[in-house]
C-alpha cells in the first residue's frame, strides 16, 4: 500500500513505513513526478524542474540512474508505481492515495455539504482537509509551468476551505470560534471579501454589532485605498442589513445564502436539451470539469470542430436547477450577446440595458452559465464576461469555443478526441441505435478501428459514419474514408452541431482565418505525423509577410492544429479530417505536394550529413520524428523525380538500420534504383552501398559482399569525387567477409581498407572504422593483446570524433572475442559484460537498434555463463522477438568468432517467437539488461 504526501515536505509511505528518499535530488525527482498527476513527465521537463538545466546526453543518463535509485528505495512492492511511458516517466499512484487528492475530495465534499445545509458534515470534511495541509505543495520545487499551475490550484482551494469552514461553523452556531479564526484569516489574505463578510457576521451574532460595522468600514477603506474599488454586493448588502437591524442575520442560513433581490427571476429548471443517446468516453472529462469549477469561475472548453465540446457542457449542466444555456452560434454582433443571455436566465422583458439587468438578476446568487459556440465572438464574449464575473461573484461560467477567450482567471480545458477504444464503442453504439438487430463481426471490428483512426476520434464524425452504416456498411466506409469526407453525409435533425456536415464545421473554422493563417494552413496538409516550425517556414507560400511562429500560434489557438511541447521541441499536427478538407479546397495541390517533397529532400540531406559525427544521435532522433514525412516525400519523388528519391533513400541508409525500419528502407531503395536506371555513377554507388549495409544487418552477408563488389567495379578510385564512396564500399566488403567467416579474404580486404584510409587522409570516422576492422582480424588470428590495443585505439578515435557507433562496435567485437574463448572463467565473462555495457550505452546515446540488439544478445549469452539463466532467457527471447520484427540478425557478430554452437544452445532454451509475452521497446530491453547485470553477485 502506497501513500504519497506533497502538501509540505515530500513523503511517500509504503506499507505503513515512511521511505527514506535520501538527498535532495531523489526528493525533487519524486516531487516532480507527483506534480504530473499520473501523466508522463518528459526527460526534458525533468531536467528543467529537478536539475534546472537543459537536457544533455549525460543528464539523460543521470535521470535514468536517479529513477533506478528511487525505484530501489520504493522497494519491490511499490517500484511498479514508477514506470516509463513512451513520452516520459510517471508515478501511478491513485488520487485517493495522495494527500492532495484526498484534500481536493474533502474540500469538494465540504462545499457540497454546505450548499445542502449539512453544517456538521461540512465542518468535519473541511477540518479534515485542512489537517492534511502541512505547508506549500511541492515545496522542494521552484516555480515552473509544470508546477505553478497545480500548486496555485491547491493553494486557492485551501483559501476556499479556510473560508467555508468558518461559514460552516457559523451555520452550526459556533460564532466565537469562527470569529477567532477569521481574525487571523483576514490578515493573511486581506483582499478576500468573503472573509470580511463572515467575520462581520460572526461579530454581529456575538453581540458586537458596532465592531461588525467598524470592520465593514475598515475593509471598504482598504479596498478603496489599495485597489481603487468599492466592496462587492455581498458586503454592501450585509452592511445595509446590519444598519436595518435585520433579524434574519441571526439565522444560521445567512452565511451560505442571501435574500434574492425583488427583480431577480425565480430559479429556472434546467433548460439543457441533452440528447437521449449515451455519452461515451467522457466520464473523466466530466469529472475534470467538475473539479475545475470549484476554484475556477470561468472554464473554456476548447477543441477542434466535432470533438464534442457542446455535448460535454450540456451533460455537465443537465439536471441542475441553477444553470442557464446561451447558444451563440447564430449570434453575429456584440450587442446581441447580452440579449441572448438575458433571455436564457429568464429575463424575457428587458426594456433597456440588458447587461445591467443580468447583473442585478444574478448578483451574488450561485449559478452556472454555459455560453456555447463562442469562437466567432471571442473578443465580444470576453468584454461581456469580465464585468459579469466581477459583479456576480458566485457565478460560474463554462464557455465552448475553438479558441480561448483570453480573459484573466480563465482556465482553458482542451478537449481531446476520443481514444480508439471509446471511439469504436461510440461507433458501435450509434450503429446499434439505427439497427437494433445488428451485432459487430470480426471484420466490423477491424473496419471500425480504421474508421475511428481516420476520423481522429471526433465524436461528430463517428456519429455521421454510424448513420451511413445502413447504406454502405462499415467495410465500405473504411475503404473510402481516407480519401473523402462526403461519405459521412449530413448531420441529422436535432443534432447539437450547428453545422450541416463535418466539412461545413471545418469550413466554418477555416473561413474565420486571416489570409496569412489560411495560406499556411493550406500548405501544411501534405505533412504526415506532424512538423516543426522550421518545416512550416520552409513551405510557407511566397508573399506571406507574417512570421511563421505567429501564424502557427494563431492556428493552434483556433484548434486548427495541435501543438505538442512534451519533448521540449514543439511539433505541430493537423487532424486527419482537417488535412483532407484542406487538400480538397487547396487551389494548388501539386504546388503544396512539391513544396513538402522539396523540404523532405533538404531536411534528409542536412540530417544525413551529421550521421557520422558528434551530432549523429540527435540527427537520428530528428529523422525518426519525421519518418512519416520522409515516406511521403520519397513516395512523391518516386512518381515525379525518381533520381531525388534515390538520393534521399541512399543518404538515409544508416537511418533505416538504426531506427528499426530496415525492411521498409530496403524496399524503397530497390524501388528507387529500379525507377532511375539512368542515374549517375555516384548516385547508383550510394544506393548500392546502402543496400549492402541493409543486407548485412539482415543476415545476408553474401548479398552484402556482392553489392559492395558492384560498387567497387563501378567507381574510379582515382577520381577524387569517388573517394568517400570508394572507402565506404571497402568498409562494406570487409564487414561482409567478416560475417562470411572467410579469414583470408577478410584479412586482405581489411588491410587494403586500412592502407587506403591512411593514404587518402580519410575522415576520422573512416579511419576509426578501419582500425576496428584490423582489431577484428587480430581477434580472429588469436592475437588477443594486440586486438585489445587496436580496438581500444579505434574506440578512442571514435569517441574523439563523435562516432559513437564505432565506439559501440569496438566494444561489441572485444566482448565477443572474450566470450568466444573455449575456456571461460567469471572474470573474463565480467570483462565482456563491462564491454557490452559500454556498447549498449554507446548505442543508447546514438541510436543504432540493429547493432544494439547484437550487444544485448551477447549480454544474454554472457549471463548464461554467469548462472543468470532466467534473466538470460527473458532477455534473449525479447531481443530475438524485436530483431525478427524489424528484420535484423543479432547473432551475426557471434558467428564471426565461431560461437555458433554455443549460441544454438542458448537459442534452444528460448521460447518460440510470440510466446515470450508482450513485445518490449528498446528502452525496456536496455533496462532488462542493466537490471540483470546489477543483480549479479559482486566479483
Amino acid at each position: 500500500m502506497v501513500f504519497c504526501r506533497v502538501l509540505g515536505a515530500i513523503e511517500i509511505e509504503v506499507d505503513g513505513a515512511v521511505v527514506d528518499l535520501g538527498g535532495p535530488i531523489p526528493r525533487r525527482l519524486l516531487a516532480a513526478l507527483t506534480a504530473g498527476m499520473g501523466e508522463p513527465i518528459s526527460d526534458t521537463l525533468l531536467a528543467e524542474i529537478v536539475w534546472d538545466a537543459e537536457l544533455t546526453d549525460v543528464l539523460t543518463k543521470t535521470i535514468r540512474v536517479a529513477v533506478h535509485r528511487l525505484r530501489t528505495a520504493l522497494g519491490p512492492s511499490a517500484r511498479h508505481h514508477l514506470d516509463r511511458a513512451p513520452s516520459g516517466y510517471r508515478l501511478t499512484v491513485p488520487s485517493d492515495r495522495t494527500d492532495h487528492g484526498c484534500f481536493v475530495e474533502l474540500v469538494s465534499d465540504g462545499v457540497r455539504a454546505l450548499s445542502d445545509w449539512e453544517a456538521d458534515r461540512a465542518t468535519k470534511s473541511l477540518e479534515s482537509a485542512l489537517a492534511l495541509w502541512r505547508g506549500q505543495p511541492w515545496t522542494e520545487l521552484a516555480e515552473s509551468l509544470t508546477v505553478s499551475a497545480p500548486r496555485a490550484r491547491l493553494q486557492e482551494l485551501r483559501e476556499v476551505a479556510v473560508e467555508e469552514l468558518q461559514a460552516a461553523r457559523l451555520m452550526c452556531g459556533d460564532a466565537a470560534r469562527a470569529v477567532a479564526a477569521l481574525s487571523e484569516a483576514v490578515i493573511e489574505a486581506p483582499y478576500r471579501e468573503r472573509r470580511w463578510e463572515l467575520m462581520a457576521l460572526g461579530l454581529y451574532r456575538t453581540g458586537r454589532q458596532g465592531h461588525a460595522l467598524a470592520e465593514l468600514r475598515r475593509v471598504r477603506q482598504l479596498l478603496v485605498d489599495e485597489l481603487g474599488v468599492e466592496p462587492g454586493s455581498a458586503l454592501r448588502t450585509l452592511e445595509q442589513r446590519m444598519l436595518d437591524h435585520d433579524p434574519g442575520l441571526f439565522l444560521v442560513e445567512s452565511p451560505a445564502r442571501s435574500d434574492n433581490p425583488p427583480d431577480r427571476p425565480a430559479a429556472p429548471s434546467s433548460k439543457f436539451a441533452v440528447p437521449t443517446s449515451s455519452l461515451i468516453g467522457r466520464r473523466s472529462d466530466l469529472a475534470l470539469l467538475d473539479e475545475l469549477l470549484g476554484p475556477q469561475r470561468l472554464v473554456t472548453i476548447v477543441g477542434p470542430a466535432g470533438v464534442g465540446k457542446t455535448r460535454l457542457a450540456l451533460e455537465y449542466g443537465a439536471g441542475r436547477t441553477d444553470a442557464w444555456l446561451a447558444r451563440l452560434a447564430d449570434v453575429h454582433s456584440a450587442d446581441a450577446i447580452a440579449s441572448v443571455v438575458a433571455s436564457a436566465i429568464g429575463l424575457t422583458y428587458v426594456a433597456w440595458d440588458a447587461t445591467s439587468a443580468i447583473w442585478r438578476a444574478i448578483a451574488d446568487r450561485p449559478g452556472l452559465l454555459v455560453l456555447d459556440n463562442c469562437e466567432h465572438l471571442v473578443d465580444d464574449v470576453a468584454e461581456f464576461l469580465v464585468p459579469l464575473l466581477s459583479q456576480c461573484r458566485e457565478l460560474r461560467v463554462v464557455a465552448t469555443s475553438r479558441r480561448a477567450l483570453n480573459v484573466e482567471g480563465e482556465y482553458t480545458m482542451a478537449l481531446a478526441p476520443l481514444a480508439v477504444v471509446p471511439a469504436v464503442e461510440l461507433l458501435f453504439d450509434r450503429v446499434g441505435v439505427n439497427r437494433v438487430e445488428w451485432r459487430p463481426q470480426d471484420e466490423d471490428r477491424v473496419s471500425a478501428r480504421v474508421i475511428c483512426e481516420a476520423l481522429d476520434g471526433l465524436p461528430l464524425a463517428i456519429e455521421l459514419a454510424a448513420a451511413r452504416e445502413r447504406v454502405f456498411g462499415l467495410s465500405e466506409i473504411a475503404a473510402h474514408i481516407h480519401r473523402r469526407l462526403d461519405i459521412l453525409g449530413s448531420t441529422p435533425r436535432g443534432s447539437l452541431s450547428p453545422h450541416a456536415s463535418l466539412e461545413a464545421a471545418i469550413g466554418w473554422s477555416v473561413d474565420q482565418l486571416g489570409d496569412a493563417d489560411r495560406a499556411l494552413l493550406l500548405r501544411l496538409w501534405p505533412f504526415e505525423g506532424g512538423l516543426t516550425w522550421q518545416a512550416a517556414q520552409a513551405v510557407q507560400p511566397a508573399g506571406v509577410q507574417a512570421g511563421v511562429l505567429a501564424v502557427l500560434a494563431s492556428l493552434a489557438d483556433r484548434s486548427m492544429i495541435e501543438a505538442d511541447v512534451s519533448s521540449g521541441r514543439p511539433r505541430y499536427r493537423m487532424l486527419e479530417t482537417v488535412r483532407r478538407y484542406c487538400e480538397e479546397v487547396d487551389p494548388s495541390v501539386a504546388a503544396s505536394r512539391e513544396a513538402h517533397a522539396a523540404w523532405v529532400r533538404g531536411f534528409a540531406a542536412d540530417e544525413a550529413s551529421l550521421l557520422f559525427g558528434p551530432r549523429s544521435g540527435q540527427a537520428i532522433r530528428e529523422l525518426q520524428a519525421d519518418l512519416a514525412n520522409i515516406r511521403a516525400g520519397i513516395a512523391h519523388d518516386l512518381e515525379h523525380c525518381p533520381i531525388e528519391a534515390l538520393r534521399t533513400t541512399a543518404q538515409l541508409g544508416v537511418m533505416w538500420i538504426t531506427t528499426g525500419t530496415m525492411p521498409e528502407g530496403m524496399r524503397l531503395l530497390q524501388n528507387a534504383m529500379a525507377a532511375c536506371p539512368e542515374a549517375s555513377v555516384t548516385d547508383r554507388a550510394e544506393g548500392l552501398i546502402a543496400l549492402s549495409l541493409g543486407s548485412l544487418h539482415a543476415g545476408d552477408a553474401a548479398a552484402a559482399l556482392r553489392l559492395a563488389d558492384d560498387v567497387l567495379d563501378l567507381l574510379d578510385e582515382t577520381d577524387p569525387a569517388h573517394e568517400i564512396p570508394f572507402l565506404r564500399a571497402l568498409s562494406r566488403k570487409c564487414n561482409a567477409l567478416a560475417d562470411l567467416n572467410d579469414p583470408i579474404a577478410f584479412r586482405a580486404a581489411t588491410n587494403r581498407y586500412k592502407v587506403e584510409a591512411d593514404r587518402r587522409a580519410a575522415p576520422d570516422y573512416i579511419r576509426a572504422s578501419a582500425l576496428i576492422g584490423v582489431g577484428g582480424v587480430q581477434l580472429l588470428d588469436g592475437e588477443s593483446e594486440r586486438a585489445m590495443d587496436t580496438l581500444t585505439t579505434g574506440r578512442m578515435l571514435s569517441e574523439q570524433c563523435g562516432y559513437w557507433w564505432g565506439r559501440g562496435i569496438a566494444d561489441l567485437l572485444l566482448a565477443w572475442g572474450l566470450l568466444a574463448r573455449t575456456e571461460l572463467d567469471r572474470s573474463v565473462t565480467r570483462q565482456a559484460l563491462d564491454a557490452l555495457t559500454r556498447a549498449v550505452d554507446a548505442y543508447d546515446q546514438q541510436p543504432n537498434i540493429s547493432s544494439g540488439l547484437g550487444a544485448l544478445y551477447a549480454g544474454a549469452f554472457a549471463l548464461t555463463d554467469l548462472g543468470s539463466q532466467t534473466a538470460a532467457i527473458e532477455l534473449g527471447a525479447a531481443v530475438i522477438e524485436y530483431a525478427d520484427r524489424i528484420g535484423t540478425d543479432p547473432r551475426r557478430y557471434g558467428r564471426r568468432f565461431n560461437a555458433g554452437d554455443r549460441m544454438d544452445r542458448l537459442d534452444q532454451m528460448l521460447p518460440e517467437p510470440g510466446d515470450s509475452g508482450e513485445s518490449k521497446s528498446w528502452p525496456m530491453l536496455v533496462e532488462m539488461f542493466s537490471n540483470a547485470v546489477a543483480q549479479l553477485p559482486s566479483r
